[in-house]
């Protein structure tokens, strides 16, 4: 196409669902909380099992086919949520690390994985041989080359976004994770340096996704619009499993550095990591936090942040605080919340909610997101709780 496309987010409704984002991330009271049923394009096609991975991950013409076929799929659908559409220049999470060398997998079942550069019984020492990368190493090449395909053959219509890991989660791939996490209390030194390293090539690689989309979708999980100079969202999920300690040492810095170049961060995390509230709230123009209240008591994150950044609460793993269904979560955190600014909700089926091998939490789809019945009633329970509990609200207040 190569010539310039009416901007999809300039049309209606998707220009009505941004102002109300602009004011969301203003924790302005928009009456009713937001609400998504979160499927970024191509992350939902893999977990439905609609399109193999390889030709996804590999081919960026059938991811970009694929994807837009998706988005036509959904529109079609009149979910009537604040989802805004966007493509997705998808590699899974090993883009920043094979730029460094990791060798990467590929697989039919589940997204890429990267093999450690530094091995267990490699010296720490190690860490200095390591480059500086460019930009364009690696899977991060590939990104980049999947934006500009994308832009030209659509001629920038839509936001498009990305993966964007934190430093921690990084340098965990990059270094064998147990001797990595060991090596925070015999060698501090190497581990700075690593994160040194990644932190630098993170902002380097943000800042050239930001040149090369017209549109940046900048918060990736969850997938939600935020306007130009709000920040960028990361993945943290070594907030649950180190202690405060060690995250007050080894991220709170570089993710304050992230957060002063950008303007502002949405931090993303797995499990339970009630332990970090105290480092949470030293993060520089913390935007938002997102969490699965499955692990994360909603009731403690609010009590503790809501009012003060967005509170975007999905269900996780459905372990620890299990839901038996979307309408009993969407209950409760309704139910819980004091008001609705800054509350957004995205909504996934809790039966389908799993962790997938190697590839982190999933959306909460299967195949039964094609299934024409499965998705009515889903939706339609959907809005129909949302409906219910916002009137309920209204009325109490």
């Amino acid at each position: 196409m190569d010539q310039k496309a009416p901007l999809l987010t300039s049309e209606p409704p998707h220009a009505e669902a941004i102002g109300r984002w602009e004011a969301f991330w203003r924790l302005e009271d928009l009456g009713r909380p937001l609400w998504v049923i979160p499927t970024p394009p191509a992350e939902t096609l893999f977990e439905a099992q609609l399109v193999p991975m390889r030709p996804l991950i590999q081919d960026k013409a059938f991811q970009l086919r694929a994807s837009l076929n998706f988005l036509l799929w959904r529109e079609a659908l009149a979910i009537g949520d604040d989802w805004v559409p966007h493509l997705q220049a998808y590699q899974g999470v090993t883009p920043l690390p094979s730029a460094f060398g990791c060798p990467v997998r590929y697989f039919d079942h589940t997204s890429p994985w990267v093999e450690p550069l530094i091995r267990a019984d490699d010296p720490p020492q190690k860490v200095y041989d390591l480059p500086r990368p460019a930009v364009t190493d690696g899977q991060l090449g590939t990104v980049l080359e999947y934006i500009d395909y994308f832009v030209a053959e659509t001629g920038g219509r839509y936001p498009i976004s990305t993966y964007l890991q934190g430093p921690m989660d990084m340098a965990y791939l990059v270094w064998d994770s147990s001797a990595f996490m060991l090596a925070m209390y015999s060698n501090p030194k190497e581990v700075h340096h690593l994160l040194r390293l990644v932190t630098d090539l993170s902002i380097a690689f943000i800042k050239e996704l930001r040149a090369r989309s017209p549109q940046f979708f900048a918060c990736h999980c969850p997938p939600l619009w935020m306007p130009e100079g709000r920040g960028v969202s990361i993945s943290e999920d070594c907030s649950a499993v180190l202690s405060p300690k060690l995250w007050r040492e080894f991220s709170l810095p570089y993710v304050n550095e992230i957060s002063e170049e950008f303007g502002g961060v949405v931090i993303h995390s797995c499990g339970n990591f009630q332990h970090q509230f105290d480092n949470l709230a030293q993060v520089h123009n913390l935007r938002g936090l997102n969490f699965g209240a499955s692990e994360t008591p909603f009731e403690a994150i609010w009590e503790r942040f809501g009012g003060k950044t967005a509170i975007l609460p999905h269900i996780g793993l459905n372990k620890e605080i299990p839901f038996e269904s979307h309408v009993q979560f969407i209950e409760h955190i309704l139910r819980t919340a004091t008001h609705s600014r800054g509350l957004s909700i995205l909504v996934t089926p809790p039966t389908l909610t799993t962790e997938t091998a190697g590839g982190g939490p999933s959306l909460g789809v299967g195949p039964h997101v094609v299934d024409d019945e499965f998705v009515s009633r889903f939706v339609q329970t959907t809005k129909e709780t949302m409906e219910r509990c916002i009137a309920a609200d209204r009325q109490r207040r």
